[in-house]
């Protein structure tokens, strides 16, 4: 880019996928708060309820880019494509997730748009709808002598896809069953 008559390369923001954890803002993680105060933008869930998005940057810009099933969705490669453009052009990018970005959030989509688009990026782990759920009704999700594991499966495929749910195995009455989006 040239810049006052001199050339200079192009100044490259980054994104960071981040967990906004289950609904609680006081589950948020202290890292996810200090990204939410850094970030010059906010790419938002819908889910992601307005008590967490209170501890960005007031001059941040918040942009909802959430899904909802049968309503009003911003389509994943227009926002892979929001996240990497924004960065290019030097913003720091949120891109924050109800949950962790990785559990059942498409945080691996958008980490694999952003590498073949060599866009700097950082994931921030957020407490899980299951771990913060199940914690806060009582329910261990293993115990000693009753579960040794848990398994999280979605109810959910994408469209035209066929469900590869092994349901025998799943029945299994030592493991813990988390049923996302079921």
């Amino acid at each position: 880019a040239e810049i006052n008559g001199e050339r200079r390369a192009p100044r490259f923001g980054k994104v960071l996928l981040v967990g906004a954890g289950p609904g609680d803002p006081e589950l948020l993680t202290i890292k996810a708060a200090r990204a939410l105060q850094e970030a010059d933008v906010i790419l938002h869930d819908r889910l992601v309820p307005e008590a967490v998005l209170e501890h960005a940057r007031r001059d941040a810009d918040r942009i909802s880019v959430g899904k909802m099933p049968g309503g009003p969705s911003v389509p994943q490669e227009e926002t892979n494509e929001l996240m990497a453009r924004l960065a290019a052009d030097g913003k720091t990018v949120v891109r924050l997730k109800a949950g962790d970005p990785f559990v059942f959030g498409r945080g691996g989509e958008e980490a694999i748009h952003l590498v073949e688009n060599k866009i700097p990026f950082e994931i921030v782990p957020g407490v899980n709808a299951a771990d913060g759920c199940s914690a806060y009704a009582g329910i261990p999700l293993t115990h000693r002598g009753l579960a040794t594991g848990v398994r999280f499966v979605t109810g959910h495929q994408q469209k035209g896809e066929p469900a590869h749910l092994d349901w025998q195995g799943l029945a299994d009455e030592n493991t813990t069953l988390v049923l996302y989006m079921g």
